[in-house]
C-alpha cells in the first residue's frame, strides 16, 4: 500500500507530497489545481507511457516517488529524451538504478508496486486500480463481453470478490448501526421530553433566590439592629453614671479666685536678683580693700573701663537699696496651695459635659426610632430552603444528564459521517453518500 506521493517538477507541481492516511483518502480543490495530475503520477510510475508533456516548464525532469507501507521506495525520473527508475528496498542506503528497460517497466518495480494491468482475451488491458474523470475503474464502462472475460481470465477476481463481499458486510453492519443509532436518538429524544418542565422549575428556583435575598437582607440587618439597642443601652447605663457624679459635683463650692500674682513674682525675682550681685560686689569691695593702690600708668583704658564697671555697680546697687527699701513695709506672700488636683477635677468636669451633649444627641436621634419588628417563625423558611436545595440537585442532575446526551448524540453523529465516509458511494445508487444529505433523509424518514 502506498503510504505517501512525492511529485517534483511534475505537471502543475513544482514539489508535492501527500501522506496518505488508512482507509479512504480524498482529494478536493479547485478546477486546474492539479489533482487529475496525481492520477496520471501514479499511472507514469505503473505504466512509464510513452513521452508526454509532463515535465513542469523550465524544469531538466519530472520525479514521481512512492514510499510503501514496507519501507520500499520506487521513483520513476521522466527526463527530455528518456525515463529511468529507482527502486530502494527497505533498509538499503543507496537506490538501484534501472534503465534502458523498453517501454514495460522492470519487472521488480512492477512486483513492489502490484499496480499491474490485467490482460484479457480481447487483447486489451484493463486498468483496474487507476482511473480518470471520463473512464471509471472496475469496468464499469466496459460492456458486458469485456467484464466476462476480464473475471474469466484475471488473477484478480477472486479479491475482487473478496471486496464486494466485504462491502456488503459493511452494509449491513452499517444499516445495524443505523438501526441502533436511530433507538438510541428516540431514547435521546424522550429523555429531552422528560425535561420539558426545565424551565418551571427555573422560574421556582429564581423566585426561591429573590426570597432568599431579601431573607438575607434581614438577617445582615438583624445583628446590625442588636447592637445599636446595646449600645443605646450601654449609653443608658453611662448617662445615669454621669447624672450621679454631676450631683455630687453640683454640692462642692466655686473655688477661690486668685489675685494676679505675676508681677510680685517678677519683683520678688529681681530682688534676689539684686542681694546677689550686691553680696558680689561687697566681696569685691572687701577683696579690694586692703590692696595698696596701683601704680600710675600711661594707659588707664582698664582702669576707666573698671571704674565704667563700679559706676554702674553703684547706680545698681543704689536702685536695688531703694527697691528693697519700698518693699521693706510689704507683708509677706500668702502661702499658695497645690491646684493640680482642682485642675485635673475641672478637666474631668469638661470632659463629662461635653459626653453628656454628645449623648443627649443620640438619645434625641434614637427616639424616632421605630422598634424592632418582631421575629416569626423560621420554620416555612427552613422548609422552603430545603425544597430549593432539593430542586438544585435535581437541577444540576438533569443538565448533567442533558449534557451527556447531547455528547452521546454527537458522537453519534460523527459516527455516522465516518461510516459514510468509509463506504464513499451508495450500493443502490451509485451516489456519494455524504452525511449531511443522509442525516437530513433520515431524519424525515423517522
Amino acid at each position: 500500500m502506498i503510504v505517501k506521493l512525492t511529485l517534483v517538477n511534475f505537471m502543475a507541481h513544482g514539489e508535492s507530497v501527500f501522506e496518505f492516511a488508512t482507509g479512504l483518502n480524498a482529494l478536493t480543490g479547485p478546477n486546474n489545481s492539479g489533482k487529475s495530475a496525481v492520477v496520471e503520477a501514479l499511472r507514469c510510475l505503473a505504466e512509464n507511457p510513452a513521452p508526454k508533456h509532463v515535465i513542469r516548464h523550465g524544469a531538466g525532469e519530472a520525479r514521481v516517488e512512492v514510499l510503501l507501507d514496507d519501507g520500499t521506495r520506487v521513483a520513476w525520473v521522466r527526463k527530455s529524451k528518456y525515463a529511468i527508475y529507482e527502486l530502494t528496498p527497505p533498509g538499503a542506503a543507496e537506490p538501484v538504478t534501472y534503465a534502458k528497460f523498453g517501454r514495460t517497466p522492470p519487472e521488480d518495480v512492477l512486483a513492489a508496486l502490484r499496480l499491474n494491468a490485467v490482460h484479457v482475451e480481447s487483447g486489451e488491458d484493463i486498468d483496474v486500480h487507476l482511473g480518470n474523470q471520463r473512464e471509471p475503474v472496475f469496468l464499469l464502462g466496459k460492456p458486458g463481453s469485456v467484464m466476462a472475460s476480464f473475471f474469466a481470465a484475471s488473477t484478480e477476481s477472486a479479491h475482487l470478490i473478496a471486496m464486494q463481499n466485504l462491502l456488503t458486510d459493511k452494509v449491513r453492519k452499517a444499516k445495524q448501526e443505523k438501526r441502533r443509532l436511530e433507538a438510541e436518538t428516540a431514547a435521546a429524544r424522550r429523555d429531552l421530553d422528560r425535561l420539558a418542565r426545565l424551565p418551571d422549575l427555573e422560574y421556582a428556583l429564581e423566585t426561591g433566590r429573590g426570597m432568599e435575598r431579601v431573607l438575607t437582607g434581614l438577617a445582615r440587618e438583624i445583628p446590625a439592629l442588636e447592637q445599636a439597642l446595646a449600645a443605646r443601652e450601654a449609653v443608658s447605663r453611662r448617662a445615669a453614671a454621669l447624672g450621679g457624679r454631676q450631683a455630687v459635683l453640683a454640692g462642692l463650692r466655686p473655688a477661690p479666685v486668685l489675685a494676679p500674682v505675676a508681677e510680685l513674682e517678677r519683683a520678688g525675682a529681681r530682688l534676689v536678683s539684686l542681694r546677689a550681685a550686691q553680696k558680689m560686689a561687697v566681696g569685691k569691695v572687701t577683696a579690694l580693700a586692703p590692696l595698696s593702690a596701683p601704680k600710675v600708668l600711661a594707659d588707664a583704658a582698664s582702669l576707666a573701663r573698671t571704674t565704667d564697671t563700679l559706676r554702674r555697680t553703684s547706680a545698681a546697687l543704689d536702685r536695688a537699696r531703694r527697691k528693697a527699701h519700698g518693699l521693706s513695709s510689704l507683708a509677706m506672700p500668702p502661702a499658695t496651695f497645690d491646684v493640680a488636683a482642682l485642675a485635673d477635677h475641672l478637666a474631668r468636669r469638661q470632659t463629662l459635659a461635653v459626653r453628656k451633649a454628645g449623648l443627649e444627641k443620640k438619645f434625641a436621634a434614637g427616639e424616632g426610632l421605630s422598634p424592632p419588628p418582631a421575629l416569626s417563625d423560621a420554620g416555612p423558611l427552613f422548609d422552603l430552603v430545603s425544597e430549593l436545595s432539593r430542586l438544585r440537585a435535581r437541577l444540576a442532575e438533569a443538565v448533567s444528564a442533558l449534557g451527556a446526551r447531547t455528547a452521546r448524540l454527537d458522537r453519534l453523529h460523527a459516527d455516522i459521517e465516518k461510516r459514510l465516509d468509509q463506504i464513499g458511494v451508495c450500493p443502490l445508487c451509485g451516489n456519494d453518500l455524504r452525511s449531511e444529505t443522509f442525516l437530513a433523509v433520515a431524519g424525515r424518514a423517522s
